[in-house]
């Protein structure tokens, strides 16, 4: 008859396991989290006609030399805001505008740090779980090549590690 007491891993194994478990959660959490906010839908296109005269005004003095593009109305921590791209030569600006015309803030767009942490998110989010099961996987595999126990596994020497 087995003796399937000497098969459990070790208390250092299991705490490896309960490690890499929690940190593949840790890592969806997160990737989620920046998933979820860096693609929420509280931005909304607008036509240009529909824009506010202050909104306008407000971007022509700060950019009297550039050209409006496109324009988003957007909510960021409960401030409505109206978000005017605007091509200036060769540069893109976003400029922040309160509904009533007041300038919050100009810079220059560039996505790609918004992409960059869209792609981690997404890499967290899949890539945690992901590499956890191919890490319970190849541990699984190893016990039962190993017969269903291993030295290491179950408190004896030996050099093999998971």
């Amino acid at each position: 008859m087995a003796d399937f007491a000497s098969c459990a891993p070790k208390k250092s194994n299991r705490f490896t396991f309960i490690l890499v478990a929690l940190a593949a959660l840790l890592g969806a959490v997160v990737g989620g989290y920046l998933v979820s906010t860096l693609t929420a839908d509280d931005v909304k296109q607008v036509d240009l006609s529909t824009v506010p005269d202050a909104v306008v005004a407000a971007v022509e003095t700060a950019k009297p030399d550039g050209i409006i593009t496109g324009a988003e109305f957007e909510s960021e921590g409960g401030v409505d805001m109206y978000e005017i791209t605007v091509t200036e030569g060769d540069v893109e600006w976003e400029i922040d505008v309160s509904p009533e015309g007041v300038v919050l803030e100009i810079v220059e767009d560039d996505d790609s740090g918004d992409y960059a942490l869209l792609r981690l998110g997404y890499v967290l989010a899949i890539g945690s779980p992901l590499g956890a099961l191919v890490f319970f996987g190849v541990s699984l595999h190893k016990m039962k090549a190993q017969g269903g126990h291993s030295e290491n596994l179950h408190g004896g020497g030996g050099n093999a590690s998971l």
